[in-house]
């Protein structure tokens, strides 16, 4: 449990806690999974393996997110998983700064936001692209590899800094379950707040306030 603010406005900001922990982690997850896929088949075809600490420190593959994002072709996005859809490109997109926005796109949050709605439509329980040009391709690939996080919480979450403070003591030590079975453990370090995710059991640690 959270101890944040009591009422309505304390279990929104719990709400909200909890689903950008899950879209980091499942951005997480996918990165290392990419990796995996990469990793295997360089074993299958002989060539040389890059080691997990070359890639995250950019060491002849480029930054580690543009060693996934240059081998993602278009096709999974296709047709997306309506709750995957919502996580990380419609709600998800308040993981980001608009400075991020700027720097990948020359757009602002509403305007990607408003170009990925416009080539998606609902479908039963999946959002299917309804054409798919190199800006929606860039755009897909970009939010679904990095991991260039905005702070956990931010000025337009309505919180103090006296709640801020409450908020974040109250996490230390909290342990979220994911669907997979895997857990993250949030914990204060030198008055900042981290979470340890564990994609394919891989310890990775992040800041999060």
């Amino acid at each position: 449990m959270i101890a944040s603010p009591a009422g309505s406005a304390a279990e929104a900001l719990t709400n909200t806690i909890r689903q950008r922990v899950e879209s980091r982690y499942r951005r997480i997850c996918f990165v290392y999974r990419e990796l995996a896929k990469l990793d295997a088949a360089a074993q299958k075809s002989g060539a040389p393996e890059v080691s997990a600490k070359d890639k995250a420190e950019g060491n002849a593959t480029g930054s580690f997110e543009d060693f996934v994002f240059s081998r993602i072709d278009f096709s999974i996005y296709k047709k997306i998983d309506a709750e995957e859809f919502r996580l990380l490109f419609d709600e998800g997109l308040a993981d980001y700064e608009e400075l991020f926005f700027r720097k990948a796109f020359a757009m602002n949050r509403e305007q990607v936001r408003e170009t990925i709605q416009a080539s998606y439509i609902r479908v039963g329980p999946f959002y299917v692209c309804k054409g798919a040009g190199p800006l929606l391709l860039s755009i897909m690939r970009t939010l679904h590899t990095s991991l260039e996080f905005a702070p956990l919480l931010a000025g337009n979450d309505a919180v103090n800094a006296e709640q801020l403070g409450l908020l974040t003591a109250a996490l230390d030590g909290v342990v979220i379950r994911h669907d997979d079975g895997m857990e993250t453990r949030l914990f204060i370090k030198d008055d900042s707040l981290y979470g340890t995710f564990r994609p394919m059991n891989k310890a990775y640690t992040l800041m999060l306030v």
